[in-house]
């Protein structure tokens, strides 16, 4: 439901902030808002439209209302949403904030707002939700306006993956609708919503009383809600064909292309029919991954499951076909022989009843193997979308500040001297660098995610080894930390074990040590494991340490004890992946207390 509710929203935002002027107001305000409210649902109107809001906000800054300032400001940002400009979107929301930095003042819920609805229309979930979370924190209790517009968010975006939270933010919004009556029809039509992807008939039943009587009593001109509440009665009334023809006909404003999917996705999971669920599941991936094009690298490689379900299914009724017919002949060979009748009777029904239930155990685990696979690409839909994030956050920082400083040396009205434009120029060099160290690190993490096993067969000097992981560390170090060898082993102890694999897993815990340690130390320590055989490496800091509940997490993909630290998230899960394929373990201490200690153990 993101296109209409987007408008919704960009309305509230207009009405709530100074609302409808008054017959008192100045007659240049009201020509202004008028023409603004006219041109923001006019579909060809661009460039009347940032005019006319170019002047309401001249408007607003003379007469110093600085909120309605930025929520016109933010209305900019959903305009550019809905007219498919991501990109203009980020870059507007960007721009409002330096202007509250200037102006002194901190409407971040707009800002925050804003950008989880630019991540909401690319169809990445996760950063929408951190987003309108961050918006909720930083919205006043008392801004009824804000409060509705990111309640009725968070519900909207949950309801097809958690509809049970997305149920409780939908009540938040339902009790702030009594004080504005002309947004209960998108509260009932969106907890019909959730009811649907709750699969709860019950709930669906009441909401569609609800909206259905709102409706009747308010005689609305528009047509929001009722076509894909149609959809949900046919549903749960078992008239699958009918919801999908309706899904189809294109007369459903209130979905956008990915809530068209989920939607179909839902009835065929409710119909049981799996395999096209599954096909729903690819086309909503594809579009996702349309979305997000241009954040990305177009040589990222998609991993798709290939199931070929119509020649399963076609494969499948011939055996049927043939069965039937073997079974007809055997029966009629056999009624010829009267004196066999009643064997042959019984013998033909127990026949058919072994066939029937064979073919039912076949049509069960086709079942169950289309449930897997369909599960598979969801699991897979998820780690793409985690693996967007965290690759469009570091890359966004470096290439702003690139962008930033490209344009202020390429416009001759800034007026900058030698000594700042080789600064900048200086910023440029060092960021385009750091983007390519993290594409290069990207190359080295699939080169590595490629490795089944390692050559164990090196003889490897272990003081060496150490010293070198030493001389790395110190590179990135920069004399800020005290880092020490800790030796243990008799002199000259080797270890027959793959050596670069075994480096990178000692340079990874030290490069993470030296990322959460401010101040103190850093000791690797190396030593013989007497009681149960093998060596033992540990590397051990002074620095922010983690969480008890988050000691096992920071070994899974993309997990940060510090989402906005440098990172992708992945070090730790390749090093420990690496340590078990060369038949050790890599875990974390959670008896010390000072910071963190990771401990290596590989066979001697």
């Amino acid at each position: 439901m993101f296109r209409r509710i987007l408008l919704f929203v960009a309305l509230l935002l207009l009405t709530e902030s100074h609302g409808q002027p008054p017959a008192t107001a100045d007659t240049t305000f009201s020509r202004l808002y008028q023409r603004y409210y006219q041109l923001y649902g006019k579909p060809d109107g661009e460039a009347e439209f940032y005019e006319a809001s170019r002047q309401l906000l001249d408007y607003y800054r003379r007469h110093d209302k600085l909120d309605s300032y930025y929520k016109i400001r933010q209305n900019d940002v959903l305009y550019a949403i809905d007219h498919g400009r991501a990109s203009q979107a980020i870059q507007l929301t960007f721009e409002i904030l330096e202007e509250m930095k200037q102006d002194g003042v901190k409407y971040y819920h707009l800002v925050y707002t804003s950008l989880g609805t630019v991540y909401e229309s690319r169809g990445n979930y996760r950063m929408a939700k951190h987003y309108y979370t961050m918006g909720l924190q930083n919205a006043e209790p008392t801004d009824s306006g804000a409060l509705i517009s990111i309640y009725s968010r968070l519900a909207s975006l949950q309801s097809t993956r958690e509809p049970h939270e997305a149920w409780q933010w939908n009540e938040k919004f339902g009790q702030l609708t009594r004080k504005y009556p002309d947004y209960q029809k998108i509260y009932y039509s969106l907890k019909g919503q959730i009811a649907f992807f709750m699969g709860d008939r019950q709930r669906f039943l009441q909401a569609d009383r609800e909206f259905q009587q709102y409706v009747r009593q308010r005689h609305f001109s528009d047509n929001y809600g009722i076509a894909i509440m149609q959809v949900f009665r046919h549903a749960f009334r078992g008239q699958y064909a009918e919801a999908l023809a309706l899904l189809d006909s294109g007369e459903m404003p209130e979905l956008d292309l990915i809530s068209v999917h989920d939607v179909k996705d839902h009835i065929f999971q409710l119909q049981g029919r799996y395999d096209l669920a599954l096909q729903e599941s690819y086309r909503r991936r594809d579009i996702r991954d349309s979305l997000n094009s241009d954040l990305l690298y177009d040589n990222i490689n998609e991993v798709n499951a290939r199931m070929g379900l119509t020649q399963l299914h076609e494969r499948t009724a011939l055996e049927r076909e043939q069965m039937i017919r073997a079974t007809a002949h055997e029966r009629e060979r056999w009624l010829a022989a009267v004196i066999v009748l009643l064997v042959v009777g019984l013998s033909l029904v127990v026949s058919r009843y072994l066939v029937r239930r064979r073919y039912q155990k076949r049509l069960l685990k086709k079942n169950r193997e289309l449930k897997l696979a369909l599960d598979h690409a969801q699991e897979s839909d998820r780690m793409k979308t985690a693996f967007i994030q965290h690759v469009s956050h570091e890359i966004r920082t470096p290439l702003n500040v690139i962008t930033g400083f490209a344009q202020i040396i390429g416009n001759s009205d800034f007026q900058i001297d030698d000594a700042e434009r080789n600064q900048m120029l200086s910023e440029i060099s060092r960021n385009s660098n750091e983007i390519t160290d993290i594409v290069n690190y990207l190359l080295v993490l699939s080169d590595e995610a490629s490795h089944q096993s390692y050559d164990c067969t090196e003889t490897i000097d272990a003081d060496a080894l150490c010293r070198e992981v030493m001389t790395n560390a110190e590179a990135i170090n920069s004399e800020h930390l005290s880092l020490k060898l800790t030796n243990l082993l008799p002199a000259g102890t080797t270890l027959i074990s793959n050596r670069h694999a075994l480096l990178m897993i000692l340079d990874q815990l030290m490069k993470n040590a030296i990322k959460f340690t401010t101040e103190g130390r850093i000791e690797l320590k190396v030593r013989e494991r007497t009681a149960h055989g093998g060596i033992e490496f540990t590397v051990a800091d002074t620095g922010i340490g983690i969480d008890r509940q988050n000691q096992e997490k920071v070994f899974e993909p993309f997990f940060k004890v510090d989402p906005f630290k440098q990172g992708m998230g992945l070090g730790l899960t390749m090093a420990r992946k690496t340590a078990e394929l060369l038949g050790g373990t890599l875990t974390l201490d959670p008896s010390y207390t000072k910071g963190a200690r990771f401990v290596v153990v590989l066979p001697e």
